[in-house]
């Protein structure tokens, strides 16, 4: 069987609500899945690209020696500055849905998922969008645990200029919830799947 255009499933929620997990569930039920924070850094990590050379004219104290965004900088710049930040999501859109659109159709699959924290606030397209939703208390945890140098100011100042959960769960087709157990995301996975084979295939 051969496929075209595969439906985009676009699974996103807060930082920290375990996108990720849920990502690597649907890879192991055979789903492509695809990260856009990934292709984010692979457009502002190569110097020649041209959005890179858009944010080095618009913010030459962020970038590094070789003409790359510098590492760290999204934490020590940009989070503290919301007006930056929007700035440079709205250079890096066009590059990252552009790689994201010619990597999905190059799947052969029903449907494929792109992750992402951004896809609400940076109106990326989708068939469907599935919110992973998660206790503040618990995304804080898991942001401090992978990021055992960040601050608890920086942990929340991360958190605070991303969208509301309730604005994440008004615009959801879907939601499922990641305070659980990982045995608890392949159930939850497992059953979504399901629906979304039944319902593209």
């Amino acid at each position: 069987m051969s496929f075209t255009s595969p439906k985009v499933l676009v699974l996103t929620g807060g930082i920290g609500s375990g996108k990720s997990t849920f990502a690597r569930a649907f890879e192991a039920l055979g789903v492509p899945c695809i990260d856009a924070d990934a292709l984010a850094r692979t457009v502002h990590q190569d110097p020649a690209h041209p959005a890179t050379m858009h944010i080095a004219r618009a913010f030459p104290h962020a970038m590094a020696p070789d003409g790359s965004l510098a590492r760290g900088t999204l934490r020590t710049i940009f989070a503290l500055d919301p007006a930056a930040n929007e700035e440079l999501k709205r250079i890096l859109r066009p590059a990252v849905l552009a790689l994201a659109d010619d990597w999905s159709r190059r799947q052969q699959a029903p449907y494929v998922v792109w992750e992402s924290a951004l896809a609400m606030d940076q109106a990326m397209p989708a068939t469907r969008v599935l919110v992973v939703d998660s206790s503040d208390r618990n995304r804080a945890a898991r942001i401090a645990l992978r990021n055992p140098d960040w601050t608890g100011e920086q942990v929340a100042s991360i958190i605070a200029m991303q969208l509301p959960r309730a604005d994440y769960l008004a615009r959801a087709d879907d939601v499922t919830h990641n305070d659980g157990t990982l045995d608890d995301v392949r159930a939850l996975t497992l059953q979504l799947h399901h629906r979304y084979t039944d319902m593209w295939s």
